[in-house]
């Protein structure tokens, strides 16, 4: 009775014949008859709260690095190479991570990838030796980019057309909000009170216990995505529909109030094609026919993606995000250590104008001395605070971002953001103080912070279906070869030549932005709700 009522409801309010569509649904229809409302709240909330962790994981060595320095006696290469390391470790586990998606599920990928940063981290917190630190930090790099790529698919697969970009743009500002929560938990953990307070306890210095406490994100995520189902659209991929429904059922319970029985939805596209009797043909064929087969739906995919325009497309996205990679991943590392080197040369320095490169190559004059005489692993605190601030700086331009691709189309955006970070980068040789370095450095912030995204929404449109996935996973390769080397040259010639890499991120990033002119406008950039 209860469940008759429920269809004549939703019959006057929605105007549609429940009890026909009810006989068969795809998935779009099934996710719209499971509504929308507090699941998605509260899968949001935790996909977010993952989302924070993977900022946090990425970012977590841009502290370490003027902390551990006397620990570990580390020279700029040093840095430059130890920031590198978990990039390396990215793009390793690229693959490997989006195969066990596909094949066991996005919530088994994800909460392996989340266990295996935990574990990394927790081990590189009692690492003694600068060779041991550095392979943690490989696996650290190594398990989160699982959790951050598969997250949006995780998240997307159990939203309607309707409402996914909305879904999927919201989770961006997650990633400000780690952005954010990492310099204000090095604050507390990093500055000189408790540093001194440490003098006479070994090698357990505190940035040890900043390492220890920055894994524990991930451990907490783990255990919230443990509580939430696998997608429901993974789930009819595998033919594994009566637990798809199941999933469908909960939904709409949690949405409606309604008893998960009242669910109008009774059958899915699909089940009724004798599954079982496919799966058991399919589990008959030798396994060196299915890996011959999928070889050559690869190589058939690979052959189409190399051929006109798609190539011409790759090449530019790859490109882009290249340069992209090159100069964010490497400055965001970079900044508090720039800030605290600004601090150290003010401090000397009373009423003297210097730009990076002056700090940079007054600290390469003084290295001997400083690692000779003493070495103070502290950090002032308006490093923490101006770190803060360009966390802070992204939130408008995350929260605005698909208003702007909405009013002038994701080319625009993505051109016009290109070029204005690229001469940010090169206006960096020509700051006369820490302050201007700041309003640079939160422009700068601002604009890349959302980029990549743009750029992956943009492959969407540009590439068929089959070949979405490889043309991502290629260009996001080319993103993290660009990081790694960003950061190893920046840490070879910061102390030498500065104004050589800051000119070489500058220019890529202009050179990017000209290349994507080339990219052309379709219908597709004014289709964002």
């Amino acid at each position: 009775m209860e469940y008759s009522s429920f269809l004549i409801i939703q019959e006057k309010n929605d105007n549609v014949d429940f009890i026909e569509k009810a006989q068969m649904a795809d998935f779009e229809t099934a996710i719209h008859y499971s509504r929308y409302g507090k699941f998605q709240r509260l899968l949001l909330a935790v996909c977010g709260t993952i989302y924070a962790t993977c900022a946090i994981s990425t970012t977590t060595l841009s502290f370490v690095l003027p902390s551990a320095q006397c620990d570990f006696n580390l020279s700029s290469l040093d840095k430059g190479k130890l920031s590198a390391m978990p990039l390396i470790g990215m793009i390793f586990g690229c693959s490997l991570w989006g195969s066990i998606a596909d094949s066991q599920g996005r919530k088994v990928a994800i909460m392996l990838s989340l266990l295996v940063d935990f574990l990394a981290a927790l081990v590189s917190s009692f690492a003694q030796t600068f060779q041991l630190f550095l392979i943690c930090r490989f696996f650290n790099g190594f398990g989160i980019i699982g959790a951050t790529s598969i997250i949006f698919s995780y998240l997307g697969e159990f939203a309607s057309k309707k409402h996914r970009d909305i879904m999927l743009g919201r989770l961006e500002v997650f990633w400000n909000v780690g952005v954010i929560i990492l310099p204000g938990l090095a604050w507390v953990l990093l500055n000189r009170t408790l540093l001194e307070s440490f003098n006479d306890h070994g090698n357990f210095s505190p940035w040890r216990i900043f390492v220890l406490v920055c894994s524990l994100p991930s451990l907490i995520s783990l255990v919230m995505l443990y509580y939430l189902p696998e997608t429901p659209k993974f789930l009819i991929s595998k033919g594994q529909y009566e637990k798809a429904k199941l999933v469908f059922q909960k939904m709409f319970a949690s949405n409606t109030g309604y008893p998960y029985y009242a669910y109008p939805v009774m059958t899915l596209e699909g089940e009724n094609e004798n599954n079982n009797n496919t799966e058991e043909i399919i589990k008959q064929i030798p396994l060196n026919v299915k890996i011959y087969e999928k070889l050559c739906s690869v190589a058939a995919d690979v052959k189409t993606l190399f051929s006109q325009p798609y190539v011409k497309y790759l090449g530019i996205t790859s490109f882009a995000d290249f340069g992209l990679m090159a100069s964010y991943c490497t400055l965001i590392m970079w900044f508090p250590e720039i800030f605290e080197r600004f601090n150290e040369y003010e401090l000397a320095h009373p009423n003297t104008t210097a730009s990076v490169c002056t700090v940079s190559e007054v600290n390469q004059d003084e290295n001997a001395v400083f690692f000779t005489e003493f070495c103070d692993p502290a950090i002032n605190s308006r490093v923490f605070l101006d770190t803060i601030i360009i966390g802070l700086s992204c939130i408008p331009t995350s929260v605005s971002l698909s208003f702007f691709m909405k009013k002038f189309g994701k080319k625009f955006v993505l051109i016009i953001g290109l070029m204005m970070s690229g001469f940010c980068t090169l206006s960096l040789n020509w700051v006369q103080n820490s302050t201007e370095t700041l309003v640079l450095s939160c422009v700068f912030e601002a604009l890349t912070s959302i980029l990549e995204a743009v750029i992956f929404c943009v492959i969407v449109d540009l590439f068929p279906t089959n070949l979405r996935a490889i043309a991502l996973a290629v260009t996001a390769s080319s993103g993290r070869i660009g990081a790694i080397f960003g950061n190893v040259v920046f840490g070879l010639l910061i102390d030498l030549k500065c104004f050589v890499p800051i000119y070489i991120f500058g220019t890529l990033l202009i050179a990017s932005g000209i290349l994507c002119v080339a990219i052309p406008r379709t219908d597709n950039y004014l289709v964002i709700h």
